[in-house]
């Protein structure tokens, strides 16, 4: 991975629904806080801290500026959703919106700060895939590396963990929040990993040739892998720190 002043600017998480992803980053920003590090958590915080009017305002301002600083790829980013053959226009609207915002968030970065997404834009690119009539996994996964390379060296940790694990985690779930269900209802976790295949295979791809984007794979089936998650990718900024 290239350096930079600051080693890693971005890490996002990218697993199944009930993978975890956000109990880690929230780990992992424990520990950083710890460092002295500058480090925000931008999509933790409007999915779990906010009320709901002031989230979606939150999100549309950064999707605008996504829009506005980087117009072409927001175009084609929309194209290429569009193209995916979303099964509602309601689908077409969220998923398009909630890309634009992702991106938004990677480019309000302020200078010097480490941003930890549990929700960036490879879970975006899954998020279009997941019951799309047509497969563009392979251009949405270029424009999302694209659009983290340009923020600076970035890091996609995949989290790793059973479909059994998964399906368990969802039965306990209170809120309902996920397009994956455990009970057959909605997209089944079979084809949540299904497509979270598909999604690996075409990032890795497309970081082969953007050395300034690194992957990790993490496990979190039990509160052991939980530590040595957070360790793992704790490790992996700090060692591109120094290099930096």
């Amino acid at each position: 991975m290239t350096g930079s002043a600051d080693g890693v600017t971005t890490v996002e998480f990218f697993g199944v629904p009930g993978a975890g992803k956000s109990t880690i980053a929230r780990h992992l920003i424990e520990r950083l806080v710890a460092t002295g590090r500058p480090v925000s958590e931008p999509t933790y915080t409007l999915a779990h801290q906010v009320s709901s009017a002031r989230r979606y305002l939150s999100k549309s301002g950064y999707a605008a500026v996504g829009t506005a600083r980087r117009p072409r790829p927001a175009l084609s980013s929309a194209r290429a959703i569009a193209e995916s053959g979303q099964l509602s226009r309601r689908a077409l609207v969220k998923t398009t919106f909630n890309w634009l915002y992702v991106v938004g968030v990677l480019e309000s970065r302020t200078a010097g700060e480490l941003q930890v997404l549990d929700q960036g834009l490879a879970q975006a690119a899954w998020s279009v895939g997941l019951g799309a009539e047509r497969d563009r996994t392979a251009p949405l996964c270029e424009l999302a590396v694209n659009a983290l390379s340009r923020s600076g060296p970035a890091l996609v940790v995949v989290v790793d963990v059973a479909p059994e694990t998964v399906r368990e985690r969802l039965s306990r779930r209170a809120d309902g929040d996920t397009r994956v269900t455990p009970t057959g209802e909605g997209h089944d976790v079979s084809e949540a990993f299904e497509h979270k295949k598909r999604i690996e295979r075409s990032i890795a791809d497309v970081v082969a040739d953007k050395p300034s984007v690194g992957l990790l794979r993490v496990e979190n089936e039990s509160k052991a892998d939980l530590e040595d998650a957070v360790g793992a990718v704790l490790e992996r900024v700090e060692t591109e720190q120094r290099r930096s």
